[in-house]
């Protein structure tokens, strides 16, 4: 996928959002601070001759997070619903790490505010120690978790994460915005949850580009897509339309190669060719209509013509089978309507979830 901050031209951009819509979204950003035995002792025990560091540091952080888009050129103003900074030390590494957790309703994400948060008050505790050591290293400033938006949850890899689950300080005394000490550790523990990798397979149905007389472009941009979200395309295919080929295909992929998703494009229009969802109901065990409803009142916002898609969702045995239109603009459409809500059905199916609670 391009670069989204700069324009054909290679001129650098802020990214319009203007038709997004507006979503609960979070991040969580982490980085620690090495600094040698004398000040770490001193931050834990509040001694440090300019004042309490953890105290400030935190405020410093909710205020280099609100601040992002003064700093950041191609960052949008947003209006914060909540910050929290929290604090962990580590007596073994004589670390003190610090997380960053920002949450906004609006139309972008706020990854770099977590960032700039956490920038800001390791900055924070560096300049108030600097007299006691001139050795003090910021490092590992990454993002944990971003949720929401249309890329839908975001977890990176937690390995790294586990040095803040040591010593705790007290959230009342060292932490602020209400910080809950929880949080951190809670992020930590769904790290089993999140390291998997769907496998999904990618089916296109076009008689012309099973004929070799026009180029695949959904199937490719499907691929692209769910990629960069944490799937593994493992089987991609080309077919014709016709009905008994692709119930043969959807069995093969759900029974033998046990995928964990088929995502189908083409064939889901009124030619009377197109059978893609008579085939997807012929071996589906269970309806999934939420799905392609939710596709269908995402393009009803762009084109009344949406109400013609005949796009289904199913499930065979433990695999989710979604039709998508052919069309590369309907297909990119209706992914991010659902992909951000389709992994947890993925969760339930193959029992890594519970049932869906509000």
């Amino acid at each position: 996928m391009g670069l989204t901050h700069f324009d054909e031209n290679g001129k650098a951009v802020m990214v319009d959002v203007t038709d997004k819509k507006e979503t609960a979204r979070e991040a969580v950003a982490e980085g620690k601070i090495l600094v040698n035995r004398d000040v770490f002792q001193a931050v834990k025990a509040g001694t440090v001759g300019k004042g309490d560091v953890l105290a400030v540091a935190a405020t410093a952080g909710i205020a280099g997070a609100k601040r992002t888009s003064d700093l950041i050129p191609m960052c949008h103003i947003l209006p914060l619903t909540n910050c929290k900074v929290d604090f962990r030390m580590n007596e073994k590494e004589c670390a003190i790490f610090c997380t960053c957790t920002v949450k906004v309703t609006g139309k972008t994400g706020v990854e770099m505010e977590a960032l700039t948060g956490v920038s800001a008050a390791l900055l924070t505790i560096y300049d108030m120690c600097k007299a006691l050591d001139k050795k003090m290293e910021i490092t590992d400033i990454r993002l944990l978790k971003k949720t929401g938006g249309k890329s839908g949850d975001i977890w990176n890899d937690f390995d790294r994460c586990a040095g803040l689950v040591g010593e705790n300080l007290s959230a009342e005394n060292r932490s602020a915005g209400n910080a809950e000490a929880e949080d951190v550790e809670n992020v930590c523990r769904k790290k089993e949850k999140r390291t998997r990798r769907w496998k999904a397979a990618v089916v296109t149905m076009s008689d012309k580009g099973f004929a070799g007389e026009r180029e695949d472009k959904s199937g490719p941009l499907i691929c692209e897509m769910i990629a960069d979200q944490g799937y593994d395309v493992v089987r991609t295919e080309l077919l014709p339309d016709e009905q008994k080929e692709i119930e043969k295909c959807l069995c093969t992929l759900c029974d033998d190669e046990k995928v964990d998703i088929v995502f189908t494009t083409g064939g889901t229009g009124f030619s009377l060719r197109d059978c893609t969802p008579e085939a997807t109901m012929a071996v589906a065990h269970r309806n999934v209509p939420g799905i392609a409803e939710a596709m269908r009142a995402a393009s009803a916002e762009v084109t009344p013509r949406a109400m013609l898609s005949r796009v289904v969702s199913a499930i065979r045995n433990h695999t989710l089978i979604v039709n998508l239109p052919g069309s590369p603009k309907a297909v990119k459409e209706n992914l991010e309507a659902v992909l951000p809500v389709v992994e947890h059905g993925l969760e339930i199916l193959t029992g890594q979830a519970g049932e869906c609670g509000r």
